[in-house]
């Protein structure tokens, strides 16, 4: 199984691309934000402890999120391969990927492609889904603001260690969507 990792700050264009991927390849899309609205549109127990900490606009604690993409990573033992949008965050929940896909034999982390942008252009593009998509977390520059310094301080150095270094693909997020996602369709091409 092909496990893919799309990596960069919120508003980066990581969910757009996984889309792309995921209908182009038939892989399954793992997006621990989707999951977590989802939950808290169906207003489950997850969804409310999850929205205390979205709508505040700092990271849900590891053992929620990693619990849940547990769960989630064991539906899917029989997909050609799993796209993670979003996830991992924090060096914790790198190991509890590891952890998981040694447990049940699916493979390794093969590609982390690393979207980077300036900051500028992600708080425009955050205050303006926030106004199509209507999410919570996008609509006030304050917890925008937020988001942003809490993945630069928090997500932006996970990956720093040199076990990553030939796994990780920088791209500039800041070209077309067609251009990434060509680019990143090249990079899966030669995997197989």
């Amino acid at each position: 199984m092909i496990h893919i990792i799309l990596f960069g700050p919120p508003g980066c264009g990581k969910g757009t691309q996984a889309k792309i991927i995921s209908n182009k390849f038939g892989f399954i899309h793992l997006s621990t934000g989707m999951i977590f609205r989802d939950h808290i549109k169906r207003k489950t127990n997850l969804g409310k402890l999850a929205s205390c900490y979205i709508n505040q606009g700092i990271l849900v604690p590891d053992i929620i999120t990693t619990n849940m993409l547990n769960m989630e990573i064991q539906k899917h033992f029989k997909a050609k391969g799993i796209i993670y949008d979003g996830y991992p965050r924090t060096k914790n929940q790198i190991f509890s990927l590891e952890e998981v896909l040694t447990k049940f034999c699916l493979g390794k982390i093969n590609i982390i492609f690393y979207f980077f942008i300036q900051k500028k252009l992600i708080i425009n593009r955050l205050l303006k889904r926030g106004e199509t998509s209507h999410r919570n977390d996008d609509t006030d520059i304050i917890t925008v603001q937020r988001r942003i310094r809490e993945y630069d301080k928090e997500t932006s150095l996970i990956w720093n260690n040199q076990k990553w270094k030939n796994s990780i693909i920088k791209l500039n997020a800041s070209l077309s969507v067609k251009k990434i996602s060509i680019f990143i369709e090249k990079k899966i091409m030669n995997l197989s």
